[in-house]
């Protein structure tokens, strides 16, 4: 088996820009979903704390988790995949899960901080 650092794929790069372009609206739509969300529960929670406030209670508080928007981050990629003069690129394995797979550090933090609302709010 190949340690996953020497195994490296030649892809053409139209391919390439297409799935990242995929990846950024799949993560626009999640970041738009969660906005919606985030909205419907911060004035679900302000009017909660306007009442406690109206009844004297000064230990109030906003429980929000801000959705995150990646999109320039695929965009800058999308940038540099542009200015690329070949027509194939090549990627070792931890580029082609972060690129085709949309699977890294900060794909997976958006992803998470994205579907606090979602499922079950």
């Amino acid at each position: 088996m190949h340690s996953k650092h020497n195994r490296t794929v030649s892809i053409k790069k139209e391919q390439l820009i297409d799935r990242i372009q995929t990846n950024r609206e799949a993560h626009i739509n999640e970041y738009e979903e969660a906005v919606k969300a985030y909205r419907e529960e911060a004035q679900r929670q302000l009017k909660e704390a306007s009442k406690k406030l109206k009844n004297g209670d000064l230990n109030i508080s906003l429980k929000l988790v801000t959705p995150l928007n990646r999109a320039d981050e695929y965009d800058k990629v999308i940038e540099m995949f542009n200015w690329e003069v070949n027509d194939i690129v090549e990627l070792d394995q931890d580029e082609f899960n972060s690129y085709v797979h949309d699977d890294n550090d900060r794909a997976r933090s958006a992803k998470i901080l994205n579907s606090t609302y979602s499922n079950g709010r």
